[in-house]
Parts: C-alpha cells; structure tokens; sequence
C-alpha cells in the first residue's frame, strides 16, 4: 500500500520558475497520478498555514487535511516524519513525501507502487539528484542513476528503477524502514543547508562532511559576531553528529532507487529534470496536458479527487 504525505504552504518564494508553473498545477497533476495508482492508502495534506480555496477543496474531496503552524520547509519536513512514524501504517507499507512544486506523471505513482513490490531497495527517488562540488554555495546539476550512464536514453513510457545516490525532499520509503531511520533523519535535518541529501547519504552509510566541512562553514546573513559564533558550533556539532549516524553496520545500510527517466519534476530554474529523448518540450507539454485532464473534469461535473 502507498500513501502519500503531501506537504504544501500557501506562499511563494522568490526561485526561479519556468513560464508555466504554479502550485495548482502541481497539484492537479499530483492528484491525477493518485488517482491512477491502485495501490494507494491514505492521502494526507499537511499544510502549513492557510491554503488558497481553489486548492483547499480538492484536498479535502481527496484526503485528510491537517494543518499545522511550522514556519519553514525544516518545521514542516519533521512534522510530515512524525506524522508517518506514528501511524498505524504498516512496516510493509511505503509512504511518499511530496512536495507542493513539483510536477507529475500521470503513471508516477503507479510506476512508484510497482518498484516498491518488485524491488530490494527501502528508499525512492521518483525525482533523482546530482552531487555538488562544495557544501556551501553550490550550482545544481542533475546526473542520471549509476546503472543508467553511458547507455541510450529510454523513452518516456519505460521507467526503470535503479541505483543512485541521493534526492530531494520528495521522496518515498518503506514504513518500517522509515521508523528504524527516524532519528538519524532528524539529526541530518538539523545539520544546515541541503538536509535532504546529506540524510539520503548517511541511510546509505556514506558520511557527507568532510573535515573542512565541519570547521568552515558559510558565515550566514548576521553581523553580529555572537551569532556567527553560534551558528558555526550548531553546525560543527550537528554535521559531526550526521557523520557519525551515517557509520551503520552494512546490514543496516539502505539503499536507494532513482527513476529513469524521472517521473516527476522540481519546477524550479535550474533543477528540471531532463526532458525524455527526442521530446524537449516533455515538462511543458505535460503541463498543459495537466490542465487540459482538469478542465475536462469540471465540465464533467466530477469533482477532482472522487475516483
């Protein structure tokens, strides 16, 4: 069974989008892809602060939506963990954490299901990341999975399910696993900047910080020399303490598959996932696929999220 944590806030940040994004969007095509998986459990929206109607409603037609006061991605990340450690899921289930800016297949979520029952990995990446130079300041790139490089591309309608080194918030993992790994996620979300990858690693059992890493840090927006002061013994300890959770014994090593191609996508300027070969324009023109299925259903009369 998959079920879903969809984390999502009503305000903007100032990233760079493409043209055509808009958090409706993404969640329109999130809900198409739900809608297309036979396998789905519970669906819960956890929103921090309030949540424009026009999204509010297919929320609640589709799931359970619980609101919560976090103030931040980190707040409202932990609060999502919480919520699918403390369920009455079962270890044998998956749950997938989604974010509210990405863009989805319509078959992700059923591709994500199929992975999952077939597959030895416990974590999921339907949208997989690169690695970066440096800790601080880095440019993003996207890298193929491992097993994928130096082979053709596959078109869009074959995904295969391999190994790959990190990913995103929005990512899935088996429930059980998730309970057992709950507390080293906390300790690498405390650990400043891109948590998600430094948490994706230290499951894996590969430590992120180098040694620079944990004395020289980006001194931050303050000026003033007690808070700069603090901020670096924060991160010295907590990214010494994600090192130090990430040296499990091999059998408690985690492993994670990435999608290829990828089944969804950041919509964010710089970390689009490749379009799939001979099809630049893929993200674009599943957008307006996306709104095109979601006009369709209004003029039907059926509510989205009923199905």
């Amino acid at each position: 069974m998959l079920h879903v944590v969809y984390r999502s806030h009503g305000g903007e940040n100032a990233k760079g989008r493409p043209a055509w994004y808009s958090k409706h969007l993404a969640l329109l095509s999130f809900l198409r892809a739900v809608e297309q998986c036979p396998a789905r459990g519970e669906v819960v929206f956890l929103n921090d602060g309030p949540i424009p109607r026009d999204r509010l409603e297919p929320m609640r037609r589709h799931g359970r939506v619980a609101a919560i006061t976090g103030g931040s991605n980190r707040a409202s990340y932990l609060a999502g963990l919480r919520l699918a450690v403390r369920s009455e899921w079962s270890d044998d289930d998956v749950v997938l954490f989604a974010e509210d800016d990405y863009l989805w297949r319509p078959d992700a979520l059923t591709s994500l299901s199929a992975a999952a029952a077939t597959g030895r990995a416990e974590y999921f990446a339907p949208y997989g990341v690169g690695t970066h130079d440096d800790v601080e300041g880095r440019v993003p790139q996207w890298r193929r999975p491992r097993a994928a490089r130096g082979e053709d591309a596959l078109p869009a309608d074959v995904v295969r399910w391999v190994p790959h080194e990190s990913t995103t918030s929005t990512f899935a993992v088996r429930v059980g696993a998730l309970r057992q790994d709950h507390r080293i996620l906390v300790v690498c979300c405390l650990s400043g900047g891109d948590f998600d990858h430094t948490s994706l690693l230290a499951v894996q059992g590969i430590p992120r910080f180098r040694l620079h890493d944990l004395v020289s840090h980006h001194p931050g927006t303050s000026t003033n020399p007690a808070v700069r002061a603090a901020r670096a013994v924060y991160l010295t300890a907590f990214r010494s303490a994600a090192d130090v959770v990430s040296l499990r014994r091999p059998s408690r090593r985690r492993r994670l598959a990435a999608a290829d191609p990828a089944v969804c996508t950041h919509m964010e300027d710089g970390w689009l996932a490749p379009a799939p070969a001979g099809q630049p324009r893929y993200w674009e023109d599943l957008a307006a696929q996306t709104h095109r299925w979601a006009e369709g259903r209004t003029e039907g009369r059926e509510p989205l999220g009923t199905r």
